[in-house]
């Protein structure tokens, strides 16, 4: 009997605060509490090279929107108090019911809880529905009844604008369902009030047109606006903005107008919403925008753009109140989540953000009347490979503002930039107002923060000088600097951390220093270098172009002759391509010299970066032996009497420099970089050119150095460092028909260091007839190097050659004098002639190559051939036979 009674009373207990609840909650559905809105919404950008953000004025409509919803905020009480009265109304209602429980019988509780249910009309059956416990019930619009086809090609916008008027309508609670497919769609205003809840359920994608055209700044692709108990269930469902092709042309740096291209996803004043299970991809602007909404959870929503995607913000949270974000993975070119003004009562939780530009509160202050940033936690997140970790940024020069109760707590840093930073002097354009900012920053907490720095400073703290930041707290950091600058240093202005537990770095012990202005990225279109290079080219006397300071970023050109004079380029400036990869005419170039004679690029240091990392991961060359079809940096064809001194290339997406029919032609102080992952890398290579001088290159890269391919006539190499890489290389030879010649190539004075050859000659087998001669590699310095010296006339890298058959290109007159150091491999001389046509006249001299490995001292292995031998002989010349393959 006792234990029925106590189950009587729980059931009193749970039905009494469920009436109490439901009726306080139908209470304040009826009273619009307001929250104060700012009038400017915080849409910005934020750029990798300058970490910087763009925004500007609202819309007319945003104004609009903003007048109508943000009420009087006349109330008399809050929402907590009114919850708490009817909390502590039910508390005493249990109460009663408790004493009342505790002297009847069961069956008299049980009658008391049915009678205070009846009480309160709906008030149990609808709690379930509000807290999502119970599936709407409704009917179910299928949007492919209504004409769409999913097909990824039919433009499917009609019919989901059809199915949301039915859905909007319905006196019922309705679900729009989406089936699998690819759903070709323009822009989707999905606007309400709605009569009653609607359930968004998706199982296909919806795609976006490729398209760039411009739109009404802050406007969206998919737009969810006005809506109460809404649900977006994705299931995975993918939201691709297919934005390649605007990140190309965004011009936001130059103009600061970064915000009239299409966000992916709109969420407008909505309350009491879910969105769960989506992703949003290569978004042409920021992906989600969250903007004057109340009590909206996004769980699992996922984004995914490359790192060169400009101004794509992840999630911005701005002007809404209990926005809560779980278990999202987010990769992007900006920030992975940003808060913009308005912003209260925030959880970030579970967010694993890179690449990207971290997790960050701002930028703030760049507008009046901003509102408040209250009641923001970020907890349990993992930032990895990002340009700053959490961060809190205030223009200078600013109008008052407030950031109050900020918590980063138990987050993980991995090879980020600045893991903790405070900026107060956020300037990303170089053109901010002058004075300190008047952005407040009070109770700041970051708690819990550990993991590996990129930067030596891995905590900055630059607070206002105008108005200091108060109550910041430092707790529990431990944070490692991975560079080569020494071990990571904490940075402080205008503040006065509280700082508790383990403090690694060492807290405030460097004053923060000023920022060196950015560097100016100018986006350039390949018309403005067209124009003046025909310019130049027809101007009948000599002429210079000159390229200013800046990083210009242009898609595939040509400078092309013949020109009427000679032409100079004078460079100050950088290029740089774009980095998505897109397949070309073989053997094409992205910057290309073509025709000239008395032609001189004069570089200054100048950097043309192929920004090649996603093609190397595309390349597919070992397995198809199709490897010409990316652009290759810079190509230099037909040029006669002309000079390339100082310039570098960086991560070209396939071979780095080819002089191709090229006569007198000087190469100096070139320098070539990419890491040694990058496939199919030549650093430089020469073909069918006469007279080629290269004096003084730096070439790291992914395969050879410096590689000479047939028709390559008295050519000079000298003074080259190599590595890592493959060497420096003649050859391939003998892979196509009608090769012409090489004949009288010096190859003296280098450094080859770490790379998997060193100097080498290498033909195909089962070749058609050829001929290499007049070759000499001299002085030349090994350091750790696999095999030093090589001649393979079985060079097979694909496995698919004529196997047994022999290599028909001749070799003769081929000398090896003067070379030193050490070899990684045991066999540090492999000479594999050809059994077909052996080689002649072979000679080493003065070879002094020495193994520490294990397997024992180096030796040297040959096969059909017996070369010359003069002076020292480490290791003794042929002692083995040799064979093919490592």
């Amino acid at each position: 009997m006792v234990g029925l009674r106590l189950k009587a009373l729980f059931f009193v207990l749970l039905v009494v605060m469920a009436i109490s609840i439901a009726n306080a909650a139908k209470d304040l559905k009826e009273k619009d509490v307001g929250v104060q809105r700012n009038l400017h919404e915080d849409d910005k950008g934020d750029k990798k090279d300058d970490k910087g953000d763009k925004k500007e004025a609202p819309n007319k409509d945003d104004k609009k929107d903003d007048k109508k919803d943000d009420k009087k905020e006349e109330k008399e009480e809050s929402v907590g108090s009114k919850v708490a009265k009817k909390v502590k109304g039910a508390a005493a209602s249990v109460a009663s019911a408790a004493s009342n429980a505790s002297a009847a019988s069961a069956a008299s509780a049980a009658s008391v809880a049915s009678a205070a249910s009846g009480k309160i009309k709906g008030a149990v059956a609808p709690i379930g529905d509000k807290l999502g416990l119970k599936a709407p019930s409704g009917p179910s619009i299928d949007v492919k009844a209504s004409g769409a086809k999913g097909d990824g090609k039919t433009d499917d916008t009609a019919a989901f604008m059809a199915v949301w008027k039915k859905a909007i309508e319905a006196a019922t609670p309705t679900t729009i369902t989406v089936p699998k497919g690819d759903y070709l769609v323009n822009e989707l205003m999905l606007e309400g009030p709605s009569k009653c809840a609607i359930t968004f359920d998706m199982h296909g994608n919806l795609k976006a047109p490729s398209a760039v055209t411009t739109r009404k700044p802050h406007s969206g692709w998919v737009n969810f606006r006005k809506l109460k108990d809404f649900k977006l269930i994705g299931n995975g469902a993918i939201f691709d903005g297919q934005g390649s092709v605007a990140w190309k042309v965004n011009d936001c740096k130059q103009t600061g107008k970064c915000n009239n291209l299409p966000i992916n996803i709109r969420l407008t004043q909505l309350n009491n919403s879910i969105i769960s299970g989506i992703t949003s991809t290569n978004s042409k602007l920021f992906h989600m925008n969250i903007h004057q909404c109340t009590n909206v959870t996004l769980q699992d929503v996922h984004i995914d753009a490359p790192p060169e995607s400009l101004n794509t913000d992840g999630i911005h949270v701005g002007k809404s109140v209990g926005v809560t974000i779980r278990g999202s993975k987010i990769k992007t070119g900006d920030d992975c989540i940003s808060i913009g003004g308005g912003t209260e009562n925030l959880l970030v939780e579970g967010v694993e953000c890179g690449p990207g530009h971290g997790l960050s509160i701002g930028s703030l202050g760049k507008y009046p009347n901003e509102q408040p940033v209250k009641g923001i936690t970020i907890r349990k997140c993992i930032i990895k490979h990002t340009d700053n970790g959490v961060r809190i940024k205030t223009w200078p020069g600013s109008p008052p503002g407030l950031v109050s109760g900020a918590l980063f707590e138990d987050i993980t840093m991995d090879n980020v930039s600045l893991p903790i930073l405070v900026d107060q002097v956020y300037c990303p354009h170089g053109k901010c107002k002058s004075g300190p900012s008047k952005v407040q920053l009070e109770n700041l907490s970051f708690k819990n923060i550990r993991g590996t720095s990129s930067t030596k400073i891995a905590v900055q703290l630059n607070c206002s000088p105008g108005c200091p930041c108060k109550n910041v707290a430092l707790a529990d950091i431990n944070l490692v600097s991975t560079g080569k600058e020494g071990a990571a240093v904490s940075a402080c202005s205008n503040v006065k951390p509280t700082v508790t537990g383990k403090m690694i770095p060492a807290a405030c012990t460097e004053e923060c220093k000023p920022e060196k202005k950015a560097k100016t990225v100018l986006l350039v279109l390949v018309v403005a270098f067209t124009a003046v290079w025909k310019t130049a080219c027809e101007a009948p006397g000599p002429s210079t172009i000159t390229v200013p300071k800046g990083d210009y970023l242009v898609n595939n050109i040509e400078f092309l002759g013949p020109c009427k004079g000679p032409v100079t380029f004078e460079m100050s400036g950088n290029m740089k391509a774009p980095a998505t990869v897109a397949a070309v005419k073989p053997n094409s170039g992205w910057v290309d010299f073509t025709n000239l004679a008395d032609f001189t690029l004069n570089g200054n240091g100048a950097i043309f970066d192929g920004q090649g990392s996603l093609a190397w991961k595309a390349n597919d060359c070992a397995k198809t032996g199709k490897c010409n079809s990316l652009p290759i940096n810079i190509r230099f064809t037909g040029l006669t009497n002309s000079k390339i001194i100082g310039i570098t290339s960086t991560n070209s997406k396939l071979f780095h420099m080819n002089v191709l029919n090229c006569k007198n032609v000087t190469l100096e102080n070139i320098g070539i970089d990419a890491p040694p992952e990058s496939l199919n890398t030549d650093g430089i290579h020469i073909g069918r050119s006469v007279g080629v001088n290269l004096i003084g290159a730096k070439v790291k890269t992914g395969d050879d150095c410096v590689s000479i391919g047939d028709g390559t006539e008295n050519l000079i190499v000298e003074n080259v460092e190599c590595g890592p890489g493959h060497g420096i290389a003649v050859g391939s030879l003998g892979r196509y028909p009608n090769e012409q010649p090489v004949r009288g190539v010096t190859v003296r004075k280098c450094l080859i260091k770490n790379t998997s050859n060193g100097v080498r000659i290498k033909t195909w087998p089962g070749s058609p007839p050829g001929i290499a001669s007049n070759i000499i590699f001299e002085d030349i310095t090994m350091d750790n190097v696999s095999t030093p010296i090589l001649i393979d006339q079985e060079y097979c890298p694909y496995a698919d050659c004529k196997a047994g058959v022999p290599s028909k290109v001749k070799l003769s007159d081929v000398t090896f004098k003067n070379i030193k150091g050490t070899s990684a491999t045991k066999t540090a001389v492999k000479l594999i002639c050809s059994v077909g046509t052996p080689c002649t006249n072979v000679a080493l001299a003065n070879i002094n190559l020495v193994h520490n490995g294990p397997e024992g001292p180096a030796v040297g292995a040959c096969a059909n051939m017996k070369p010359v031998l003069t002076g020292q002989m480490i290791p003794p010349a042929c002692t083995e036979i040799a064979k093919s393959g490592p």
